[in-house]
Order: C-alpha cells, then sequence, then structure tokens
C-alpha cells in the first residue's frame, strides 16, 4: 500500500503556528497539552476539560488533508471562534462577544464549512471558500439540504454566518454581506424545504408515547429494585472465580517492546555509523521503483529483528514520526551511503535477521502432565463441553482454549491448548472425565460468547419474578461472563433511563453525576450536578428528586468503576494500555460517559426479547432518545398547579417572568396522545370513586342526590344486573378493575368534582348556556355549574360535609340584621337551592351521612 502524499501547509498571514488555540478566555488543566495554531491534523479539547457525555473523538477538531487551502482556512476561523477578543481581530474590525464559542459549535461549524467547500469544489465552483458570491452560497446551501431536515439545513445556515463574522482573518476570502439577508435560520431552512411548512412553538422535541413511557419506567425500576442485587453480587463472584484462575508460567521470555524513543534512539545510532549503507531496489519491485529504500528490511537490520514496521505508513498514512525516520534515512541516501540490492534476496544478500518479537523457553512434558492431573483431581472443577454442535466441533466435545484457560490462566490459554489436544496422555485424562460425566455444557454458538466467557455459573439465590403465563420462580438459574456482560449494560441503562427521565436533566448533565450527589435542597431531597449547555464556567447545580430516582443513583454508584462519576465505559482501563491507538484515535474503553442513544435502543430490545420470563410488559416500538425525557416528564408536570414555575427551575432554563420563560411552556405543552392518556386516566379514576358507591348500591342503599341521581342510581343497577348476569364476572365480584372497568364503560363522561359529580349530557347541561352555539357540546365548563338544579349533577354522602357547612354559614348570613335587603334575597336564593341538597340528603341518607 502507497502512503498519500504529504502536503505542505500554508502559512496564515494572520495568526503564527506557535499560538495556543486555548488563549486567555479559556481556563486550561494542568498537565494536559494545549494545541497549536501550527497543528494542521486536529485539535483536541481536552485541555480545557470533556464533557462526559461526549467521546474523545467527538471532543476533537479534524481538519481536511486534501486541500490546503480549506485546512488553513478552517483553522483560522476556528481559532478566531475560540479567541474573540484576539489583538489581530480587533485590528480587522471583527468584534465579537468576549465569551468563546462552545468548542461542540466549533466543531460542527467547521464539519458543515467543509462539506460546503467540497460539495462547491464538486459543482465547479471553485477551490476553497473565498470565491463565492450570495447566489453561489444560496445555492450550495439549498443543494446541501435538498435531502435534509429543515433543522439540518439551519446548521449550515447558522455556519456561514459564522464564516461571515470573521471573514476578515480568513485567508482567501474578502469580507461579503449575509447571503440570506439577515432572514431567521429556520425560515431560510424551510423556504429551501418549501414541503417542510409546519410552525413549531420553537421546541420540535416529540413526547415518548405513553405506552411506550409506562412501559419502559416499569422495565427501569424492576432491574433498579429488584434485579440489581444479584447482577452485582454475580458480578463479584465473577471477579473472585476469574482472581482464583492460575498465575501464568514462563513459557516465554518475551523481549521488551520498544517504545517510539526507543526506535528513533536505535536508527539515530545507525546512521551515526559511517560504515552503514542503505539498501535501495535495483529495479522496480512489488510496485516500488528501482531506487527506493527497502524500508522493511532495513527495519529489521536497524533493530536485530524486533522490529520491522519502523518506516512503514498505517492506514496508507504517514506520521510526523514515520515522515521524519524516512528523511532521515533519504538524507544519508543523498549522502552517498547506500547500496543496490535485487528486492527478492535482499535479505539474504545483507544478512538481515528475520523478524523474532520473542525467544520461547518451553515448559517441560511432565510438568504439564501434572497440571492437568492436578486440575482434574479436584472435585469443583468440571470439563467445559459443547452443548450444540458449532463451526469447531460436535456436541459433547472439549473446548480445548477453555479448559486450557481454566488449567493455565488466561495469559497461557492460546499457547498451551495444543498440548491438550494433541498429546495423547493428557487427552486421554480428559476423555476419562467427559466420560466419567465430570462436564459442564456450554453454549458456544454466538461468536460473542465464545470460549470461556460461555462458561456457566448457577445462581441459587436469584430474585422471584411471576412470568407472563402466571408462573412463578427464579429470573436466572445460571449465567456466563458474556450474559453477565448484558445484565450489567442493562442495570447501567436502566439507571440512566430512569435518572433521565424523572430528574429532567439534560443528558451532559446526568453524565456529569459524580460520586456522592445526593443532598437536600430547601428542604427537599436533591442530586448535584454540573451544567454545561451555554455555560463555560461549568456551574454545580441542584435537581429536586425522590426516593426512587436516589435509588437509582445508589445502584449506578455501585456500578461504576470510575473514580469520579458514575456512569462510564463498563471496561476500566487495562494497565499499561495507551490512551490511543496507534492512528490517534483515543480508545472507547477506560472512559467515563457512555453513548446513551445505544444505550437505550439496547435495553428496549433486550426488555423485548426476555419479558416474558422476567413478567414485564413489551416496550412499544418507539423512537426514545435522551432529550425526549425531559420533554415528557416536563408535559406530565405542567398539569400540577403552579407547575409553569416549578418545571422551569427543574429544566434549569433563564429566568424570567417570574422565574419561568416561553421554553418552558413549550416543554409543558401536552401533544393529543399524552391528553388522550391523561383523559383515560381520569376516567380510570372517576370509576374508582364510583365502586364504593357500585358495593353501596348493592346492598339496596341510596348513594346520591340532586337532579341527576336517578341516572346514577339507574346506571349502577344496570352494572349490578350484568355481573349478576354474568358467572364469570360473578367470580370476579370482588376485583376492583373489572368492577371499574364495566363502570367506566356504563358512565364514559363522568367528572368527578369537589362540591359534587358531573354525568355530562351536553343537551342536559345549565353549563352550556354560558358558551356561544359553536363551543357547546365539547366539555361540562365546571366554573358555571349549578349542581342544585343541573340533570347531570349528582351529590353523594363524600360531597354531604361542604354542602352541611355552606348551609350553616349562609343560614348565620341571613339572621344578620345589617345585612342589605338586595343581598339578603341572593342569600335567601341560594339557601333555597343549598338545602334542596341538604334535606334530601338527610332524607334519603339519614345517620349515614
Amino acid at each position: 500500500m502507497t502512503s498519500q502524499p504529504v502536503i505542505e501547509p500554508l502559512t496564515s498571514a494572520s495568526f503564527g503556528d506557535d499560538e495556543p488555540v486555548f488563549g486567555d478566555g479559556h481556563q486550561v488543566r494542568d498537565g494536559f497539552t494545549v494545541p497549536l495554531f501550527g497543528d494542521v491534523d486536529r485539535w483536541s479539547g481536552e485541555c480545557i476539560g470533556r464533557p462526559a457525555n461526549r467521546q474523545p473523538a467527538d471532543w476533537e477538531v479534524a481538519f481536511p488533508e486534501e486541500d490546503a487551502l480549506v485546512n488553513l482556512q478552517l483553522r483560522e476561523m476556528a481559532f478566531a471562534w475560540l479567541n474573540p477578543t484576539h489583538a489581530v481581530l480587533r485590528r480587522a474590525g471583527v468584534f465579537l462577544a468576549a465569551e468563546p464559542m462552545g468548542f461542540g459549535t466549533v466543531k460542527a461549524h467547521c464539519l458543515k464549512l467543509h462539506a460546503l467547500a467540497r460539495h462547491g469544489r464538486e459543482l465547479g465552483l471553485g477551490q476553497g471558500l473565498g470565491s463565492w458570491d450570495k447566489e453561489d452560497w444560496q445555492l450550495i446551501v439549498a443543494d446541501q439540504g435538498a435531502e435534509l431536515d429543515p433543522s439540518t439545513v439551519a446548521t449550515y445556515v447558522n455556519g456561514v454566518r459564522a464564516l461571515r463574522r470573521v471573514a476578515a482573518v480568513v485567508s482567501g476570502i474578502d469580507p461579503f454581506d449575509d447571503p440570506w439577508d439577515g432572514l431567521a435560520a429556520a425560515k431560510v431552512a424551510l423556504q429551501e424545504r418549501p414541503d417542510e411548512t409546519a410552525e413549531t412553538d420553537g421546541l420540535t422535541t416529540p413526547d415518548i408515547p405513553p405506552g411506550t413511557w409506562w412501559a419502559l419506567l416499569r422495565a427501569a425500576w424492576t432491574y433498579i429494585h429488584a434485579l440489581a442485587p444479584d447482577i452485582l453480587s454475580w458480578r463479584e463472584d465473577f471477579e473472585r472465580r476469574a482472581a482464583a484462575l492460575p498465575e501464568p508460567k514462563l513459557r516465554a521470555e518475551r523481549v521488551d517492546s520498544l517504545t517510539p524513543a526507543d526506535l528513533d534512539a536505535l536508527l539515530n545510532a545507525w546512521l551515526a555509523d559511517p560504515g552503514h549503507v542503505v539498501p535501495l531496489l535495483a529495479k522496480e519491485w512489488k510496485g516500488s521503483p528501482a531506487g527506493t529504500p527497502i524500508w522493511k528490511t532495513l527495519s529489521r537490520i536497524i533493530t536485530s529483528g524486533r522490529n520491522q514496521d519502523l518506516f512503514s505508513a498505517r492506514n496508507g498514512r504517514l506520521s510526523k514520526r514515520t515522515a521524519a525516520r524516512r528523511t532521515a534515512v533519504l538524507k544519508a541516501v543523498g549522502e552517498g551511503r547506500c547500496v543496490t540490492v535485487h528486492g527478492p534476496t535482499a535479505s539474504r544478500t545483507l544478512g538481515a535477521p528475520a523478524y523474532q518479537p520473542h525467544r520461547s523457553r518451553p515448559v517441560s512434558k511432565a510438568q504439564l502432565d501434572e497440571d492437568v492431573r492436578r486440575w482434574l483431581a479436584h472435585p469443583d472443577n468440571r470439563v467445559p463441553v459443547r452443548a450444540v454442535d458449532d463451526l469447531h466441533g460436535k456436541a459433547g466435545t472439549p473446548i480445548w482454549v477453555t479448559l486450557a484457560r481454566q488449567i493455565w490462566g488466561p495469559r497461557d490459554a492460546a499457547r498451551s491448548h495444543p498440548c491438550l489436544k494433541t498429546n495423547r496422555s493428557r487427552s486421554a485424562m480428559i476423555t476419562q472425565a467427559v466420560q466419567a460425566g465430570k462436564v459442564v455444557l456450554v453454549d458456544s454458538t454466538e461468536r460473542s460468547r465464545a470460549g470461556w466467557r460461555s462458561l456457566p455459573m448457577p445462581c441459587p439465590q436469584a430474585a422471584t419474578v411471576t412470568r407472563s403465563d402466571g408462573s412463578s420462580g427464579p429470573w436466572r438459574t445460571t449465567i456466563t461472563q458474556g450474559e453477565l456482560d448484558d445484565e450489567l449494560r442493562m442495570l447501567r441503562a436502566a439507571c440512566y433511563i430512569f435518572i433521565a427521565a424523572l430528574s429532567m436533566m439534560r443528558d451532559s448533565e446526568v453524565q456529569e453525576i459524580e460520586r456522592n450527589p445526593l443532598v437536600t435542597y430547601f428542604g427537599s431531597p436533591a442530586i448535584t450536578s454540573r451544567k454545561t449547555k451555554l455555560d463555560p464556567a461549568r456551574p454545580e447545580l441542584f435537581w429536586w428528586i425522590f426516593e426512587p430516582v436516589a435509588d437509582a443513583v445508589a445502584v449506578a454508584e455501585a456500578l461504576s468503576w470510575h473514580p469520579t462519576h458514575l456512569f462510564a465505559t463498563l471496561e476500566p482501563p487495562r494497565q499499561g494500555t495507551r490512551p490511543r491507538r496507534s492512528d490517534g484515535r483515543p480508545r472507547k474503553i477506560g472512559r467515563n460517559g457512555i453513548t446513551p442513544a445505544d444505550e437505550i435502543d439496547f435495553f428496549i430490545e433486550r426488555i423485548n426479547n426476555t419479558c416474558g420470563r422476567l413478567g414485564l410488559d413489551e416496550i412499544p416500538a418507539a423512537h426514545v432518545r435522551p432529550h425526549m425525557f425531559r420533554k415528557t416528564m416536563a408535559a406530565i408536570a405542567a398539569r400540577e398547579p403552579d407547575s409553569e414555575i416549578a418545571v422551569g427551575l427543574q429544566l434549569k432554563h433563564a429566568a424570567r417572568r417570574a422565574m419561568a420563560n416561553r421554553t418552558s411552556q413549550a416543554y409543558g405543552k401536552m401533544d393529543p396522545e399524552w391528553a388522550k392518556e391523561f383523559d383515560r386516566e381520569l376516567e380510570h379514576a372517576a370509576a374508582l370513586k364510583l365502586v364504593g358507591l357500585l358495593s353501596a348500591r348493592r346492598d339496596g342503599e341510596s348513594v346520591a342526590v340532586g337532579p341527576g341521581a336517578a341516572r346514577l342510581h339507574a346506571g349502577l343497577d344496570r352494572v349490578i344486573e350484568t355481573m349478576n348476569s354474568d358467572p364469570q364476572l360473578r367470580a370476579q365480584i370482588a376485583d376492583e378493575r373489572v368492577e371499574a372497568a364495566l363502570l367506566a364503560s356504563e358512565f364514559p363522561e363522568l367528572h368527578l368534582g369537589t362540591i359534587n359529580h358531573c354525568m355530562f349530557d351536553a343537551p342536559q347541561a345549565e353549563c352550556q348556556d354560558q358558551l356561544p352555539e359553536d363551543q357547546r357540546g365539547q366539555a361540562p365548563l365546571l366554573g358555571a355549574c349549578e349542581p342544585a338544579r343541573c340533570r347531570n349533577s349528582v351529590v353523594t354522602r363524600s360531597h354531604a360535609p361542604i354542602w352541611i357547612c355552606e348551609e350553616d354559614d349562609l343560614i348565620a348570613m341571613v339572621k344578620n340584621r345589617r345585612l342589605a335587603p338586595p343581598r339578603r334575597e341572593a342569600v335567601l336564593i341560594r339557601l333555597a337551592d343549598v338545602q334542596r341538597i341538604t334535606d334530601a340528603l338527610k332524607d334519603e341518607m339519614g345517620d349515614n351521612l
């Protein structure tokens, strides 16, 4: 594979290559390298702190290498956005807000502008971003966003406008006017997509459907409350089992690996000897032209066979270090220190050593036999055999690598398992144990579960669940390491879902929760975290919670290995592992933060696959993402009194108008599905209220008075008759759920009230007379209710105290001699209405009041 040519970077006329990217406006952490403007490949933001919800690869700005001009332009833009008070900007007449642009926003703008530059080049509009006029910008953005949703098109518009503000300090770009003449980005996006005409209230986040919401929360709570103790206990058991595995024997004496600095030192020492010459190809060989150094052979010569990639490109690219090594070798060639050889015979001609990364030192056969014999003699040890046929053997045959791991430990398993299968005496010992039944069945059909990860461990004390078929039993009888890894991930996802859903925290705020976060705030339990959105200071704030959320926090804290954060990768960093791979990209293990979208999808899929044996409801299919949790919970909470202020405080929105703002109102707006859900809940609650009346009516009592009492009694009698005439229903006469369902069907328009209940029937409703004709018949107008006169109104025993108290107050008021005649007349009219109800209550219910 030939390496890509290294593009010579261009020099900026505005900024120096040695200027730090994060200047005075940033709080730089000690111990981290600050990128410089001259770094042409990528700028990492680790030095200013990476939010926990961002992966390391997402917290760096990468610049294109194929176009030197666009590379320079993007670096200049990003530098200007990150240093808005730089002296060069002020001299150029560029005055930005003193607070630097967020690093995530800088990354997004660079990605969008790079995409526009590439698309403009494809459309033949010229190189770079500086040769376009107003129509060109409009054309490129419209063409680029042809298949995108309006919100994405708006980000392209915002990126162009951010470039326009700093164009004076960007190479090859002259200041230009706004291509869209100041029109809001959202409206520009709708113009580019005429099919998208829906008006929004400024918030496009949808609610999670009610069915998905409740099933998801129940499943998450089941994992947190019922299954978490088992999962955490099994993790400890597996850790103890892994710690009990044998320590590796010195089966091979491995040469210490050479660090990049060691390799540079070997190269410099080799080049310092004037007697050393560089081997060159005498003629073309394997795609390399004559006169090219034979890099791999030279690498083995310099390192005595310990490394053959001293000069190799990775993924088709030369790193800076590798390019410098090649330059040093080519300099020696230029001085005449070279020799030409034929490629196929170069190693033999030059006497180059073979590639030998380690030297073996075998263990005696007697020692290996003794190891196997001693392991089989232990009464608790079982030979792992295949439960079913797989690619490597038939059912009932030993899994040699897994067995070797049990005997000699994980580090020696791969080198030791051939001596089990091929040696007759050891193989005979294993076969004899298998025939004697000293085995454990392992299902290794799944690739991710192959080998030792499929060894089952019994679970004798697992929690008992009631399954979907009505049976009860432990939710697991055995578990493997692979299955435990899935359960740990499920538990972590359950904690995240439960905390995010019921605290109304943003994803970034949930993932910033650190250890010991539970506090009391203004007398109520709360959780502490840091707000990162639009706030570089990252202040510590408080979110009110209730006890189940505190339980979820405690489980997440017990689950996490991370020294500070609750949500982290399941695997801690391995000892000696570098934080970045050889290609410079960050590793994905051993860090704080998770990818919540993947975790939510994984949780829902697993629940739907296992809901039967766990006794859970299937979670209806829906698109669920972290930002939708707070929107849905805000809509639920918005139904409570004074919710506008409370929701604004919990959402941490900017305070306006008594600490509530328009964004908080948008969060509390309910979609039609949730409106129906609450209507159903109200119907169910009303039906449950009637269950007690139904029981009393069954005993022959009169349960209500008022103009609508006859209708209520008739409806209750019909429900009783239905239950008495159906043997199956009669058998469930004590089941409130059955009675509530029948009552909800009989009284679909029952509205509960404090002083009466309304069996809403529009033609008979007194309150509808107060409404215009086109608005009548939709719902009762509670403020205009006439409970003593309306034929929909019924008053029950539970309402009696209020009516009797009002009667006493009115009688006391009438006795007041100073009461004006008009006022006295109004009181007497009202007293007559009230006594119509109280007299009926006393006549019908007597001492039962």
